[in-house]
C-alpha cells in the first residue's frame, strides 16, 4: 500500500511542481513523502533517496527545494557520484552544480579515503576536506594518516595538501610544506629504508618526492651511513609535450673513508686493498655523480636522444648504487639524433668521454645513413645498405693516450628473393668497403675492401595428430607437427687489408673483418596442442650446426652445434635451455661445450590449499654455463606461509669457487595498509669473507613502487613461446 501512495505522490509532483507542461528533474523517494506545493518543496523521511543526473543522495531526512534545485540532507548522509562516495551528518547539495557542503565528512575513492569536520564538494572536480586528513587504510581508525589544514581530492587524478604532517597513529613524524600524490603514480611521497650493511655501517636511506606541476616532479634524496657520512641528492624529471622529457640525478656525500688522515687511510686501504696504488687524485673524500638523460620525438620522424654520466670516480657507483652499477657498471655520455626518411634513416651520435678513469671509443660525431631493404622496381630484387662518416677517438684510461682516425664505412647487399614451388630461395651478394686516413704505421689514405656472398634456402612443413591423451592434467585432443628446415650459405672474403695493419686499437666492430666460409643448418620444430579449451605451443626445439669451410689453410670442419629447447607442458610449469657446443679438428681440447644455459620455472599452490591464501608458490632454477669465465647456479623462491606472512629466498652459487657468491632470506608481512620487507643478504666479496646486510623497508599497498628495493630476484623461464 505505501508503494502505490508514494508511486502516486510521485506522479502528483511530476504534474505539478511547475505547472501541467513542466516536470520536476530530481527523483526523490523515501518511507514517508511531503509536497509542500507553495512553498515548493519535497520533504521526504525515512531511507531518503535522491537522484539526477548519475549523482546519488541517501539520508535519513532530506529536504528538495524545486525552484532552487537543491536540497538538505541530514542523518547519515551518503553521497555516490563517478565512482567517489562521501559520508557524512549533514549537508546541502545543488543539483545545478553538482556542488555540496557536508559536515563530519568522510570521503572514499580508492585507495584513497579522508575525513574532516567539514568538506565541500565543487561540482565534479574536487573534494576540498578542511581540518582532516588522507590515507590509504580503510579501517576508521587508520594506522597513519597525511593531515592537513586543507587537503584538495581530484577524484581520478591526484590529492593535495600544504604544510602537511605525516602521522602513525596519533604521533607525528613527518612534515611536508606541500604534498601532491598522482593515484595513478605508484610511487609514495615517501620512501625511507634502515639496516646494516659491512661497507656502511648502519644506514638510513630516504626518498621525498615533491610536484611542482604536471610538467616538473621529482624526490629529494638524504642518506645517512655511520661509517661513510650523510649523502644528498636530487633527482628531477621533465616531462613537456612540446620539448621532451629529461631526468636530471645530482648526488653527493663526504666520504669518511676517503678523508685523508692515516687512520681512515688505514681503514679504508685494509678494507679495499685494489685502491691502494689509485693516484691520491682520484681519492678524494668529496663524491659525487651527476646524470642527465633526454628524450625528445620533437617531429614524427625526428627523435633525439643523449645522456651525460658524470663520477667523482670508478668506484662511486659501485659503493654507493650497486644495483645500478650491476645493470650498468659503465654508462656513456652522448647526443643522438635520428631522422626517418621513407624506407631508411639518418642519425648523427656525437659521444665524448665525460670521466677520465675509463677507456671510451669516442666518436665525434659519426653521421649514419641506413637504406632499408627495398625491392627494386618491380623485381624481385632487393638492396639495402649500411653507410658512416665518423671521426674517431679511442682514449685510455688515467692517460693521455689517444688514437685518432677518420674513417668512412659502407656496406651494401643486393637480395634475390624467390619461392620455387615448395622452396624459399635467397641468394644475396655484397661488399664492405672502409677508407681510414692512416692506419697503425703511420701510412695514409688506407681503402679496405671485403666481398661477401651467400643463399638461405627454407621450408615449411607441418602434420596434425588427433590424439585423446590426458597429460599434466589436460585432455589433449590434437597436436600439430610444425618442421621450418634451413639450410644457409655464407662467405665473406679475406679483406685487402687486415685487421692488425689497419689501427693500432678496434674502435668498434666495424674494424673487424675476418674471413668467413660458413654452412649452417637450422631444423626448427614446433608442437602445438589443442584442448578443449585453448591451444598453445607446447614444445619449441631448433637444434642447428655450422661447418666451416677451408678455414685459413686447415681444411673444413664443424665448428659449433648449438640448440635451442623449449617446454610449456601446462600453465604455471615451464623449461627452457640452450647450448653451444665448439668442434675443431685441430684443436682438441676446444671439443666441448662452450656455453649451455638452463631455467625453469614452477608456480601455483599446494594441490591441498588451492582455495586459500596459503600455500600459493613460485620456484625459479637456473644454470649457466660459460667455459671461459664460470658456472653459475641460482634458486629464487616464493612462498605464501600464512594469508599475511610471505617468505622469500635467493641464492647465487658459483661452482667453480665453490662458494654461495649472494644469498637473500627475507619476509614480506601484510600489515594491511602497508607490506613489510625484513631481509637479511650475505654476498661474498672478492677479497674473501663475507659482508652482511640487514634490511627492512615499508611500502604502503597502492602505491608499492619504491627504488630503494634491496631484494634479488630471478625470473627463471619464460612462461610462454
Amino acid at each position: 500500500m505505501k508503494k502505490i501512495v508514494i508511486g502516486f505522490l510521485f506522479l502528483t509532483v511530476n504534474l505539478t511542481a511547475f505547472g501541467q507542461s513542466k516536470m520536476i528533474p530530481v527523483i526523490v523517494d523515501g518511507d514517508e513523502i511531503s509536497y509542500l506545493k507553495e512553498e515548493g518543496r519535497i520533504v521526504a523521511k525515512g531511507n531518503v533517496k535522491m537522484n539526477y543526473k548519475g549523482a546519488e543522495l541517501y539520508c535519513d531526512e532530506g529536504t528538495y527545494n524545486v525552484s532552487s534545485n537543491n536540497a538538505t540532507i541530514k542523518g547519515n548522509v551518503k553521497i555516490i557520484q563517478d565512482g567517489s562516495t562521501l559520508y557524512g551528518e549533514d549537508g546541502v547539495y545543488d543539483f545545478n552544480t553538482n556542488d555540496a557542503q557536508v559536515f563530519s565528512i568522510r570521503v572514499e575513492q580508492p585507495p584513497i579515503y579522508g575525513e574532516a569536520k567539514k568538506g565541500n564538494k565543487i561540482g565534479k572536480e574536487k573534494n576540498v576536506l578542511e581540518q582532516g586528513y588522507v590515507t590509504t587504510c580503510s579501517l576508521q581508525k587508520p594506522h597513519y594518516r597525511i593531515c592537513a589544514k586543507q587537503i584538495i581530492i581530484y577524484p581520478g587524478e591526484r590529492f593535495v595538501g600544504k604544510n602537511v604532517v605525516f602521522k602513525v597513529g596519533e604521533i607525528p613524524i613527518f612534515y611536508f610544506p606541500y604534498i601532491s600524490q598522482s593515484f595513478n603514480d605508484k610511487s609514495f611521497i615517501a620512501e625511507a629504508s634502515i639496516g646494516k650493511e659491512k661497507d656502511w655501517g648502519y644506514y638510513l636511506l630516504t626518498r621525498w618526492r615533491y610536484t611542482m606541476n604536471k610538467e616538473n616532479r621529482g624526490k629529494i634524496v638524504f642518506d645517512w651511513y655511520s661509517d661513510r657520512g650523510t649523502g644528498i641528492g636530487v633527482e628531477h624529471k621533465i616531462e613537456t609535450k612540446n620539448a621532451g622529457e629529461a631526468l636530471l640525478k645530482y648526488y653527493q656525500i663526504k666520504d669518511k673513508y676517503y678523508e685523508s688522515d692515516t687512520m681512515n687511510r688505514e681503514k679504508f686501504f685494509e678494507r679495499f686493498p685494489e685502491r691502494e696504488n689509485i693516484d691520491a687524485k682520484y681519492l678524494e673524500d668529496d663524491r659525487y655523480k651527476t646524470q642527465i638523460s633526454y628524450d625528445w620525438q620533437a617531429k614524427p620522424n625526428l627523435s633525439i636522444k643523449a645522456e651525460l654520466n658524470k663520477f667523482s670516480d670508478e668506484f662511486f657507483m659501485q659503493d654507493f648504487f650497486k644495483r645500478e652499477y650491476e645493470i650498468e657498471p659503465h654508462p656513456l655520455s652522448y647526443v643522438l639524433m635520428n631522422y626517418s626518411l621513407n624506407g631508411s634513416s639518418l642519425s648523427l651520435l656525437t659521444q665524448k668521454r665525460a670521466n677520465t678513469f675509463f677507456t671510451e671509443t669516442e666518436y665525434l660525431p659519426q653521421l649514419e645513413y641506413n637504406f632499408y631493404r627495398r625491392n627494386i622496381g618491380s623485381s624481385k630484387f632487393y638492396f639495402d645498405s649500411i653507410d658512416k662518416i665518423s671521426n674517431l677517438g679511442y682514449a685510455v684510461s688515467r692517460s693521455s693516450v689517444e688514437h685518432n682516425t677518420f674513417r668512412l664505412h659502407s656496406h651494401n647487399t643486393l637480395t634475390y628473393i624467390d619461392k620455387i614451388k615448395w622452396l624459399n630461395i635467397t641468394p644475396y651478394v655484397g661488399y664492405y668497403a672502409n677508407f681510414y686516413n692512416e692506419n697503425a704505421f703511420g701510412d695514409n689514405n688506407i681503402l679496405r675492401l671485403a666481398p661477401e656472398a651467400g643463399v638461405t634456402l627454407s621450408t615449411k612443413l607441418y602434420k596434425n595428430f588427433d590424439l585423446n591423451e590426458n597429460f599434466f592434467g589436460g585432455d589433449i585432443e590434437q597436436v600439430r607437427h610444425v618442421l621450418t628446415p634451413e639450410l644457409s650459405y655464407t662467405y665473406l672474403h679475406d679483406s685487402t687489408v687486415s685487421d692488425g695493419n689497419i689501427t693500432p686499437v678496434q674502435f668498434d666492430v666495424v674494424d673487424s673483418l675476418i674471413r668467413k666460409d660458413l654452412i649452417t643448418f637450422y631444423l626448427r620444430n614446433k608442437l602445438q596442442v589443442k584442448t578443449k579449451d585453448k591451444a598453445w605451443d607446447f614444445v619449441y626445439f631448433s637444434p642447428s650446426v655450422e661447418y666451416s669451410l677451408k678455414n685459413e689453410g686447415r681444411g673444413s670442419y664443424f665448428e659449433n652445434i648449438k640448440a635451442d629447447l623449449e617446454i610449456y607442458p601446462k600453465e604455471g610449469i615451464s623449461f627452457n635451455a640452450d647450448t653451444t657446443y665448439m668442434i675443431n679438428k685441430y684443436d682438441p681440447n676446444s671439443r666441448r661445450i662452450s656455453t649451455a644455459n638452463f631455467a625453469m620455472t614452477l608456480s601455483g599452490a599446494m594441490k591441498e590449499l588451492e582455495n586459500s591464501d596459503v600455500g600459493k608458490y613460485s620456484l625459479s632454477l637456473g644454470h649457466r654455463y660459460n667455459r671461459l669465465s664460470s658456472t653459475e647456479g641460482t634458486l629464487s623462491l616464493e612462498y605464501q606461509l600464512t594469508p599475511k606472512i610471505k617468505v622469500n629466498n635467493y641464492m647465487f652459487y658459483e661452482y667453480n669457487t665453490e662458494d654461495l657468491e649472494k644469498q637473500q632470506y627475507s619476509i614480506t608481512a601484510d600489515l594491511h595498509c602497508w607490506w613489510m620487507d625484513l631481509g637479511v643478504d650475505f654476498d661474498r666479496h672478492e677479497r674473501g669473507g663475507k659482508d652482511v646486510t640487514v634490511w627492512i623497508m615499508f611500502r604502503l599497498k597502492a602505491f608499492d613502487d619504491v627504488n630503494l628495493g634491496f631484494d634479488h630476484g630471478y625470473k627463471g623461464a619464460k612462461n610462454t613461446y
